[in-house]
């Protein structure tokens, strides 16, 4: 088991259990993430938007799930920002995957340091 903080949540670390089932999990919400950009057609707006939907479904689904929120613990959830929600299934992801806090910090660090360049 491991413990992991979302504050955003509630002020207790979580216990995660880092078990091959949570990372099929982990894999699962992170494949229908990675098809939602092929899911994205102009000029299919319907579908585009049900691919959207369905992938915001997938991923609070997968945070409630492997969190083991309360129905208290699922309301603040959902009145997080999409931005704030995808934030806390990725960082679980990279926890499940292995990765220390100290290692999702420097990488997340990186990342905001590649989005401020020029393409």
């Amino acid at each position: 088991m491991m413990k992991i903080s979302f504050k955003e949540l509630r002020k207790t670390p979580f216990e995660v259990k880092a078990s091959v089932k949570n990372l099929k999990k982990t894999y699962a919400v992170q494949l229908k993430l990675a098809t939602l950009e092929d899911s994205m057609q102009e000029d299919a707006p319907v579908e585009s938007l049900q691919a959207v939907l369905g992938a915001l479904e997938n991923v609070t689904e997968y945070v409630v799930d492997m969190l083991k929120l309360k129905p208290a613990e699922i309301d603040t959830l959902e009145e997080l920002s999409q931005e704030d929600v995808m934030a806390i299934a990725q960082r679980l992801n990279m926890r499940l995957m292995g990765m220390t806090e100290a290692e999702i910090e420097k990488a997340l660090a990186e990342s905001d340091d590649d989005e401020g360049l020029a393409e």
